[in-house]
């Protein structure tokens, strides 16, 4: 099975036309399940919407700035709690500048998914072909954990900064 490439549109390949929620998620989730599997719901936005973690629409009608918060959030959910998201999001669609804050976010995703490091574990002193498939599985999942705490307690840095 060919693997399905890993890229995310930048905020001026977005649709700058007036969307329903129908055709947000479509766009949302067909950016998001090549990379994810995973769907984002009527149900999840509205949540998302109440939450304040994504802006709410204007009289039902969604723009390039719910767009960019659906994919956003649709790849951090697994990562963060609802307050989390919000703060994130908040960050990278900074209200000043939410394209510049999106394409900042989305050029590191396409970089680093492109990567070859990101592609093939890299296991210091260790030869990966003797390594069997799970032990490289566990290295992998051991960076995830590392990496989802390291993003959880910046987070939390940002997020004590701007109460103080």
């Amino acid at each position: 099975m060919a693997e399905k490439e890993m890229v995310l549109p930048r905020w001026e390949e977005l649709p700058s036309i007036d969307l329903h929620l129908d055709q947000l998620l479509e766009l949302t989730n067909g950016y998001l399940a090549p990379i994810t599997g995973d769907k984002i719901t009527k149900t999840m936005m509205h949540n998302y919407f109440k939450a304040e973690v994504i802006v709410a629409p204007d009289k039902k009608s969604y723009h390039q700035i719910h767009l960019a918060g659906a994919i956003i959030v649709g790849l951090l959910k697994g990562i963060f709690t609802l307050d989390e998201l919000k703060t994130a999001l908040q960050s990278i669609l900074n209200a000043r500048y939410p394209q510049a804050g999106y394409n900042r976010f989305v050029d590191m995703f396409n970089h680093e998914a492109h990567n070859d490091a990101f592609k093939q574990s890299k296991l210091d002193g260790e030869d990966l072909g003797a390594m069997s498939p799970m032990t490289i599985i566990q290295y992998d999942a051991l960076e995830a954990l590392l990496f989802w705490l390291s993003a959880r307690r910046r987070l939390h840095e940002i997020t004590t900064k701007e109460e103080s």
